[in-house]
């Protein structure tokens, strides 16, 4: 059924780019709301966040602001009638600018809902080892990811996944859930469905001494460490005293003590709790991203 209903997208980081081009699409949207221009990088130049470029060239209407105080809810209003879509914006959005949704605002979800409620479900899914995980379209109420359910789609986690991969996955996949569901629920064709709160699970923000590896822990707990923190924060150690970020690897056969490190022709082995990790790709301080081949032949130079 179509609807003269439109929406307001809020959203700040590639993950939310496709969402954003899928309801644009639709013609749906009437402005982009986005965090405020920050600086970025070892510059400290200021840089607009991946939302606001893409709404820019498109000639979409782009609200960002760095509060949503009084003067953003008067430019807001310019724009109501219409239900808030939000995809990854980076910010609590307080109950009083909710409420000025036409229809209750809807959130997209990278996981399970109810499990991995909070601020990392991507590594938080990659870190406990899942086979799979999902995304997730929710009413937004005043608890963090408690809101009842629209629609949910379930992502298969390729082994080699790490957070930058499946977070593609899951954008792009999210984006056609959005594309396919938005159009029913703003005509109020859907019946949201309330969460389990007995299944409920949580997940922290990351921080940057997460990524610390401890070796005494399994080959397979600090793989995963690797697989959810590449790009960011990075799974980290010191070899020869140079700390040094461990961007791929996988379980061998191999038997070592915790954090004793073997070559063998030009592969690199770091013992752990259980079997050896090979090292597959890492990045010293400074230096750019090698292959642990190119690493090991660096030490042989030397």
């Amino acid at each position: 059924m179509l609807t003269e209903k439109k929406i307001i997208f809020w959203g700040t980081p590639l993950f939310a780019v496709p969402s954003l081009v899928e309801l644009h699409k639709l013609g749906l949207v009437k402005a982009v709301v986005t965090r405020a221009s920050k600086p970025a990088g070892r510059g400290r130049q200021i840089s607009d966040s991946p939302v606001k470029i893409w709404a820019e060239e498109n000639n979409v209407p782009v609200l960002a602001f760095v509060k949503l105080d009084a003067d953003f809810i008067v430019e807001l209003k310019k724009y109501l009638p219409a239900t808030f879509v939000v995809v990854a914006y980076g910010k609590i959005i307080k109950q009083d600018v909710l409420d000025l949704s036409e229809l209750p605002a809807i959130n997209l979800h990278p996981s399970r809902l109810p499990e991995f409620r909070g601020p990392s479900p991507i590594q938080a899914a990659l870190l406990s080892g899942q086979a799979s995980t999902a995304v997730s379209i929710m009413q937004l109420d005043d608890k963090m990811d408690h809101g009842p359910l629209l629609k949910q789609e379930e992502i298969k986690i390729d082994p080699k996944d790490n957070f930058a991969s499946l977070s593609e996955k899951l954008s792009l996949s999210g984006a056609k859930l959005l594309k396919n569901t938005i159009t029913s629920y703003l005509a109020g064709e859907i019946k949201p469905m309330p969460q389990d709160d007995s299944l409920a699970t949580l997940c922290t923000l990351i921080q940057k001494e997460d990524g610390l590896i401890k070796w005494e822990e399994s080959a397979e707990s600090i793989n995963n460490k690797i697989r959810a923190y590449t790009p960011w924060p990075s799974a980290y150690t010191k070899l020869s005293g140079v700390e040094v970020k461990i961007l791929a690897a996988k379980i061998s056969g191999k038997k070592l003590k915790p954090a004793e490190i073997e070559i063998q022709r030009e592969q690199l082995f770091v013992g752990t709790g259980t079997n050896a990790l090979e090292i597959l790709e890492l990045q010293a301080a400074g230096k750019k991203p090698m292959l642990a081949a190119d690493y090991v032949r660096g030490l042989r130079n030397k």
